[in-house]
Order: structure tokens, then sequence, then C-alpha cells
């Protein structure tokens, strides 16, 4: 039987995670897939881990390679990858059963499909609920139609997706033939080439999403999505890199958006007057519910020590 989805799970100091995020997996039913690990030199016994696993599920593949980063682990596996499409599942995030079938089926169905997701759960260390994605993002509430249960597409993605990144990578799956046309992962990036990616395909077909809840996403500290800094740096590029193909409302959106993760960096370090100034020029740029609490809170926060 063909391939038809090439599993890509990075693997980095993640032993404690796999055994979930592999159940989540062998629980998809009417598909085909391999699934390739790419261990980026690992210490903690990952790998003596997937050797036994291996006798059990023929279909892993386990590539290993030293410290080259979750961007260098992602190309190396499209590159061996056999299916025709690609799923992207982090070492520490699961899925919920039959997420494959439906979105393959989807895509199989919309030629021009590139890229589809899903709605996802943030969850703590103990797996229980925090926040799923979509309602973090209200402003993405408007593109969805709430009667539709299955896969629908979204309407201007480059806009939707520059301002409000809203798209979890574990809940991805691309069509191969696409990602290799725009270049794969940017590896110049030190963070957000994920986002820098989605951007891209956005550039040559169409987008789709299911607002269904359908991938697990794992908060826990120290984690490589923590270290803001270098998101920040990596976004302001990207949006420089999009200024040409998007509208001034979008680019004023964009940059209402990086003010706003900037001001949060700054409050997050206690320099309470440089988040006021930022979450000012983030609420004069674009004025919505959430730049106003964050404007009232600093306003607060700068009273209280002047």
């Amino acid at each position: 039987m063909s391939i038809e989805v090439s599993i890509i799970i990075p693997n980095y100091n993640c032993k404690p995670y796999l055994a979930k995020a592999i159940a989540s997996i062998v629980r998809q039913k009417n598909i085909s897939y391999e699934i390739l690990i790419i261990d980026d030199g690992s210490t903690d016994g990952s790998i003596e881990w997937l050797d036994n696993v291996k006798k059990t599920l023929p279909n892993i593949r386990v590539i290993k390679q030293q410290n080259t980063g979750v961007v260098g682990v992602r190309n190396k596996a499209i590159a061996e990858a056999k299916g025709e499409y690609i799923a992207f599942l982090d070492a520490d995030d699961y899925w919920s059963d039959d997420k494959l079938f439906d979105q393959i089926n989807y895509m199989n169905t919309h030629g021009r499909c590139v890229l589809s997701f899903t709605n996802y759960m943030h969850v703590n260390e103990q797996y229980e609920p925090i926040i799923d994605c979509f309602s973090y993002w209200p402003e993405f509430s408007t593109c969805i139609n709430r009667e539709c249960t299955g896969y629908q597409n979204l309407k201007s993605p480059m806009d939707l997706l520059l301002f409000a990144n809203v798209i979890g990578t574990s809940s991805v799956v691309v069509k191969k033939s696409a990602i290799n046309y725009v270049g794969n992962f940017d590896n110049s990036l030190n963070s957000a080439s994920d986002w820098d990616c989605w951007l891209k395909l956005a550039r040559i077909g169409d987008v789709a999403f299911s607002q269904q809840i359908s991938m697990g996403y794992l908060m826990r500290a120290g984690s490589i999505s923590a270290n803001r800094q270098n998101r920040l740096d990596a976004m302001k590029q990207i949006i420089e890199r999009c200024k040409n193909d998007i509208g001034v409302k979008t680019r004023l959106k964009a940059r209402a958006r990086m003010c706003e993760c900037y001001g949060e960096y700054y409050r997050e370090l206690g320099f309470k007057f440089k988040a006021l100034c930022l979450t000012t020029a983030a609420f004069m740029l674009f004025p919505h519910k959430r730049n106003f609490q964050h404007l009232v809170h600093d306003i607060k926060q700068s009273l209280k020590f002047s």
C-alpha cells in the first residue's frame, strides 16, 4: 500500500512524552502513514526506547543527527518523506482520533488546498485544559462558519495569518509538493519559521481549517517555544518580507500585533513604562478589546510606581 502521509516528529530529549504522541498516531484509522522521528542528539534514552518501539511498529523510521535545531530536523524529514502529504506532530503534543482521516479526505477532494489545520487545546503539564486556540483569538471568530462542522477554506489567509497566527504546527497537514515549492522551512530565522512557511504556502494555494479541537498542545516550562526574544525578532523579519503582499489595513494590524507582543515581553521583564508605550502604540494602530485591556493594566501599573 502506498503511503498517503508522512508524520514528522522532531525529538530532542522528549522521552517522557513520546509514548503519548505515538499512541495518538496509532489510533488514526483508515489512513496509510509512516512516522519519521528525527532525533537531534538526545541524551535521555529516547533512541533506546524508540528502538524497542520499532519492534512492534515497523512503519516508524528513526533518523539520527546532531543538534541542528528544529528547522533543520523538519527539513531533513521532509526530504526523507515518502507520502504525498506531510503532517507535523511535536514530540510533546498529541492528536484526537480520526484527526488525519478527516483532514486528508478534505485535501484529497479540494485540489487547490495546500495547507490545512485545526483548532487545538492548550494543556498544562497535568494535561488539564487551559484554553483552545481559536477562543484566544476572537478576531478569528469572524472567519468561522459556525454551521460548518468539517473543514472550510480560510478567506484572505495572508491578511488573517499575518495578524493572528492561529496555526498550531502539530495540527498542520501540507502537500509535500507545495512545501517543497516554497522552499520548506527557512533555516536563517532564529524562530517562527513555521509561521513564515504557512504564509509562503498561503501565497500559492488555498488554506483550510476545522474548528474542531483535534490536537493537544502541551505548555511546559523551558520549551523551545518559550524563547520570546528570538521569536519577536523573527516576527519583525517575516512581516517585513510580506509588506508588498498585503494592504495598508493589514500592515497596521501587523504593526499593532508586534507592539502588543513587545509590550507583553517588557511587561514580563518588569519594564512597566516601556510596556505602557508599546501597548499605547498597539491600541492607536488597531483599537480592540484585548489591546484596551492591556493598556488599562499598564496605566494602572505605571501609576502605582509613579
